[in-house]
């Protein structure tokens, strides 16, 4: 079983992800438009869409180790986003909380 984090890098003008294994070595990657989205529901049923997309590289048996997520306004303790400036949707977001439920 190949163990592989995804990366997510959450942009006011677009959200850049990428599949990567133990080495480093990027097996997929894939962004679209961050502000396209005013809705946090929206936007993580989009970002999870892409994230299955990835993990349907040629490779098999992929086992996710982990997901790292840079986003402005971040809160590493909470996991969430707040009132990030740049982003359409507002507010205190519980980000990490939100993505777990689609990635336990």
């Amino acid at each position: 079983m190949k163990q592989v984090a995804i990366g997510i890098d959450i942009g006011g003008t677009n959200t850049v992800l990428g599949l990567v294994d133990q080495n480093g070595n990027v097996l997929a990657k894939d962004y679209f438009s961050t502000a396209k989205y005013d809705d946090i529901t929206e936007y993580t049923n989009k970002l999870s869409g892409n994230i299955n997309n990835l993990l349907q590289t040629d490779e098999v048996n992929l086992h996710i180790i982990g997901i790292g997520i840079g986003a402005p306004n971040a809160n590493y303790y909470s996991g969430t986003i707040e009132h990030a400036p740049n982003l359409s949707f507002k507010g205190v977001i519980p980000f990490v909380s939100l993505l777990k439920e689609k990635f336990p």
